[in-house]
């Protein structure tokens, strides 16, 4: 591939796909030849790659923090040997454009959710560009085809790491966007917020009285106005307390006490069923009660939400403690997180909801990661929504 960008300082603002690709190319000095080497080494290298693959995760497996990132343990793993295979198919694949900037720049986005460090980035990529250079050393390949492959090699996985460190610095720059906003709402959380509950309150105070005295059509549109009051005071809530910093106060909580409670908040529609299903040999475990039943209760608002949307559905609840820390996994077969925005869900005013505000996951991913844990929105298997959150220490002593 002819590439004929040039990289200047002075140009801040992220280039196209193409542009981005071609850029790193010329850096790294990367051309038709490199290109037509990786090809005829390809068939050199290919049978390595199961060996590479599992060197690869016997690495990650042996350093604990690396190793925390698979939540699944061996079932994950065993899903992202056949990615990992098929990236490695990729660097010796010959066609390098703007779908296979748009493949890596994929999986950069899966390894930023799954909150693999950057620094473990620079360690794979060293396992595997050791292993492609071994695997030709030890090949067939003539003298001449070495040498042009492992130019090549070291040039490709140089493009590779780049672009997956490009989606580690668009997620910062995402995130401090992020916070930015936080910044913004608190600061009208606290100017507005107390004050917008008074007029709210005699509302709700006038609406109660006056469907004393209307007849039935008169008290459906008391009821409607009752509604929105409410749905008001849970925006303005969850304002305060998004925009709030208070630390949580861990204490014993019965467990089924409290997703009981969560469950009598609910207001479950026809045609959508809840499903809970709690390890009985946990009972006791130490967190914020107020602050967790918040949590779960948004999350599961938002589930029956989306199936009440889609006519009806399940929703499911498990919880359980898994080395002393407390998950929970919350499913429903509803339509499921839209493709490619599974790493900006928690964001503050990121919402695809229609007359959604963008508050409720958001409050969910501040608790959670105060009280030292992490949130994760995926895809379900067979369709639907999966959401997985984890509180470190959570069993009560």
């Amino acid at each position: 591939m002819a590439s004929t960008g040039r990289l200047r300082a002075a140009k801040l603002r992220r280039v196209s796909n193409r542009d981005l690709l071609e850029d790193l190319f010329d850096y790294v000095g990367f051309g038709e030849d490199d290109r037509d080497a990786l090809v005829a080494i390809r068939p050199f290298v290919t049978p390595a790659f199961e060996g590479i693959v599992d060197k690869f995760y016997a690495v990650i497996t042996r350093t604990p923090r690396a190793a925390a990132v698979f939540r699944d343990g061996e079932a994950q793993i065993a899903r992202q040997k056949v990615h990992l295979r098929g990236w490695l198919e990729g660097i010796v694949g010959g066609q390098y454009d703007a779908a296979y900037l748009e493949l890596r720049e994929r999986i950069g986005r899966v390894h930023v959710r799954i909150r693999l460090e950057q620094r473990f980035m620079f360690g794979a990529m060293n396992v595997i560009r050791r292993g492609l250079h071994d695997a030709l050393s030890a090949s067939e390949a003539d003298a001449a085809l070495q040498e042009r492959g492992h130019v090549a090699i070291d040039r490709i996985c140089d493009v590779e790491l780049a672009i997956m460190l490009e989606t580690y610095r668009d997620r910062y720059v995402e995130q401090q966007r992020a916070q930015e906003r936080l910044a913004t709402l608190g600061q009208l959380a606290a100017s507005i917020g107390h004050e917008l509950r008074n007029p709210l309150a005699v509302i709700a105070t006038s609406a109660h009285l006056l469907r004393k005295k209307v007849d039935d059509a008169g008290a459906r549109h008391v009821d409607k106005i009752a509604r929105q009051i409410e749905l008001g005071e849970r925006i303005i809530g969850d304002l305060l307390a998004l925009a709030g910093d208070r630390p949580p106060t861990r204490e014993p909580v019965d467990l089924i006490s409290l997703i009981e409670d969560v469950h009598d908040s609910l207001v479950v529609v026809d045609g959508v069923n809840l499903l809970l299903d709690i390890d009985p040999s946990v009972r006791t475990v130490s967190v914020d009660g107020v602050q967790m039943r918040q949590v779960l209760l948004n999350l599961l608002v938002n589930a029956v939400q989306a199936l009440e949307a889609k006519g009806g559905g399940t929703v499911e609840l498990r919880a359980t403690v898994v080395d002393g820390h407390l998950e929970v996994d919350i499913q429903d077969d509803g339509p499921g997180f839209p493709e490619g925005l599974l790493e900006r869900v928690f964001e503050p005013l990121f919402t695809t909801k229609p007359g959604g505000v963008g508050l409720g996951l958001a409050l969910c991913a501040r608790i959670v990661k105060k009280h030292g844990g992490t949130i994760e929105a995926r895809a379900r298997e067979g369709g639907g929504a999966h959401v997985r959150l984890r509180i470190p220490e959570a069993v009560a002593t």
